[in-house]
């Protein structure tokens, strides 16, 4: 089975550096699975950070998981796996008030870590894995 790479206008590609054409797929659909690249708080347009705030940074974010999720083929129901990197763990409670609001009834595993996104600004970055039916 080969892996087929997915791509939605509605989500940001993202690289490792601005200006510069993405080495990585914004999902990768094989066996069954979608795998999402992380996403981060980025409006799919212009790929600027919306907000300072993590809540609204963790809304686009989840929300640009969704658009790859969605373009792959499957929804957040269907997620299994959550991969969260938070800049400052200070903003755990808040992030997980915002996530429980798309996770509603669904309870994937999740990883939940104190890291440094590559982006300057980027406060919350979150990758998924989800089956597809």
């Amino acid at each position: 089975m080969k892996p087929e790479v997915v791509f939605t206008r509605s989500a940001p590609k993202t690289g490792f550096s601005e200006g510069t054409e993405s080495p990585i797929a914004q999902g990768v659909k094989v066996g069954g699975f979608l795998f999402v690249s992380g996403q981060g708080p980025l409006d799919p347009a212009t790929k600027a950070i919306v907000s300072q705030d993590i809540a609204e940074q963790t809304r686009v974010t989840l929300d640009n998981v969704k658009a790859v999720l969605e373009a792959g083929g499957t929804s957040i129901a269907n997620v299994v796996r959550v991969g969260v990197y938070l800049r400052n763990m200070d903003d755990f409670a808040v992030f997980n008030r915002v996530f429980k609001e798309y996770f509603q009834g669904v309870q994937p595993a999740r990883t939940t870590v104190e890291a440094a996104p590559p982006r300057k600004g980027v406060n919350v970055e979150i990758d998924a894995v989800a089956w597809v039916p």
